[in-house]
């Protein structure tokens, strides 16, 4: 089971809006938050942050588990709030029989994604 991960960026308010939408039909919501950087905490007690750099940042790719409807959702909010469309919701044949996801590049251009098996 994951504990949490670290999402660097550039743009840290641009970014931190972008996962708190993004993030909220999956489950996350915003919890400690200081000078750039803000947590995004699950029901089950995993976490993303979002944290400021001054680095170089190399794009990552994440993948939250969601149902249909919360993989719409977050694939609708992620658009909404700066995204872009990286792979609408839908069945992902080739990546196995049951696999249903949804892509969204975040504003810096990491690619973020919610599936399920």
């Amino acid at each position: 089971m994951l504990d949490h991960l670290t999402i660097k960026v550039k743009d840290f308010d641009t970014e931190a809006a972008f996962y708190e939408a993004a993030l909220a039909p999956l489950g996350y919501t915003k919890g400690a938050e200081f000078p750039g950087a803000v947590q995004f905490a699950s029901a089950d007690g995993s976490s993303v942050w979002v944290s400021r750099t001054d680095g170089d940042v190399t794009p990552a790719h994440v993948a939250f588990v969601g149902d249909e409807d919360a993989i719409k959702a977050f694939h609708t909010a992620g658009l909404a709030a700066g995204g872009t469309d990286n792979g609408e919701p839908g069945p992902r044949p080739n990546y196995g029989p049951t696999y249903y996801a949804a892509f969204v590049h975040d504003p810096e251009g990491n690619n973020i994604e919610a599936c399920k098996h």
